[in-house]
């Protein structure tokens, strides 16, 4: 439920190559019902969504913490080959 300043503190400070998203009014938290029984706080998540939003990994507690699962199971793409100049 961090703001997008927090956030890309946390994310520069981790050098993490994927994108955090803010969510100070608890929307995000809400959708993935995240909230800790009783008490106005999230747990500690980190989602790993791929495309057409499928969820590709789930750590929770210090484990969401470490960036390395998540980057790990995240498909970062490579760019294309150029195409060979030589080549139609």
């Amino acid at each position: 439920m961090d703001d997008a300043e927090t956030l890309a503190r946390f994310k520069a400070e981790l050098k993490a190559p994927f994108p955090f998203i803010p969510d100070p009014k608890g929307e995000v938290v809400a959708a993935y019902d995240v909230k800790m029984p009783l008490l106005s706080v999230p747990k500690r998540f980190t989602f790993v969504i791929g495309e057409g939003r499928k969820i590709l990994k789930v750590e929770t507690g210090s484990d969401a913490i470490d960036p390395n699962g998540a980057i790990v199971s995240c498909p970062l793409r490579k760019p294309s080959a150029a195409p060979d100049a030589g080549t139609k």
